[in-house]
């Protein structure tokens, strides 16, 4: 996907966002992820599957999402884990070239994943699946790491 049209769509995306976000509680959690993953879901054409998953103490949670029936628990050795305990993002080209992924579905083969940190902890992740290999890059990154700030603002 050309740079200057996936910055138009993250940017009609945000704009989204933040008219819906400014008229719910920060308290509401759920909803605001909810919000997050459809809009983002339904703006960008590569997104194959995203949601969240919850970073609870024994493994993590599926949370809100959009796409294809996804895993509800996962263990904390994959791409969401990694996220989860380093704080930072982590972009994944090839899926099936990654030790350590767990393939909830076949037709993913990209995935970036989105640490949502309140308080100084990851209270969550985002995970974002594409059929298309090397689908995520620095504007994906950018722009979301802006969007999981503002769920929790």
């Amino acid at each position: 996907m050309a740079l200057e049209n996936k910055k138009e769509l993250y940017e009609t995306a945000l704009k989204d966002i933040r008219e819906r976000l400014s008229k719910m509680d920060v308290q509401d959690i759920i909803p605001r992820m909810a919000t997050v993953s459809a809009i983002l879901k339904n703006t960008l054409p590569y997104y194959f599957w995203c949601g969240f998953y919850f970073a609870e103490e024994e493994d993590m949670v599926v949370g809100p999402y959009q796409g294809t029936v996804a895993c509800a628990h996962i263990g904390y050795g994959g791409v969401c884990g990694e996220g989860t305990k380093t704080k930072k993002t982590v972009i994944v080209p090839n899926v099936h070239e990654r030790s350590g992924h767990i393939p909830c579905d076949p037709a993913s083969n990209a995935e970036i994943v989105v640490p949502l940190i309140k308080d100084g902890e990851t209270i969550a992740v985002f995970d974002v699946d594409s059929t298309e290999f090397n689908a995520f890059d620095e504007t994906d990154k950018e722009y979301l790491e802006s969007i999981m700030e503002l769920i929790v603002a």
